[in-house]
């Protein structure tokens, strides 16, 4: 009997185990995920002292992924700098843009403000 509940169980794992496995790998075929959120997302770096100044730097940087079925025109409005010029982003496609924000004695240049439609 003990012998019989062994295998049982075994058995059990097993089938739980290959269900498990399927469920995942349908799952992952099923339901891609993009390499980021849909939309405008902005990451910061550290900020670094440039010697014998006042300036601190930081790098950042803008991503846009288009999830609508539609091409999409987007650019990036910079405070206190250029903006970014006009970008086409095709049905999910992404683009991507980045630049030096200086702060120098409490004045921000190149400054990340928001994405705007053009």
């Amino acid at each position: 009997m003990i012998g019989r509940v062994a295998v049982m169980s075994k058995l059990g794992r097993k089938s739980l185990a290959v269900a498990f496995s399927a469920f995942a790998i349908a799952g992952a075929l099923v339901v891609p995920t993009p390499a980021y959120a849909c939309g405008t997302s902005v990451t910061y770096g550290s900020w670094t002292h440039i010697p014998d100044t006042l300036t601190w730097q930081r790098k950042w940087t803008w991503n846009y992924f288009n999830c609508s079925g539609s091409t999409v025109r987007r650019k990036v409005v910079v405070n206190n700098g250029p903006d970014s010029s006009c970008y086409t982003i095709a049905p999910r496609g992404t683009r991507g843009y980045s630049a030096y924000e200086s702060n120098t004695a409490g004045y921000r240049t190149n400054q990340y403000e928001n994405t705007v439609s053009c």
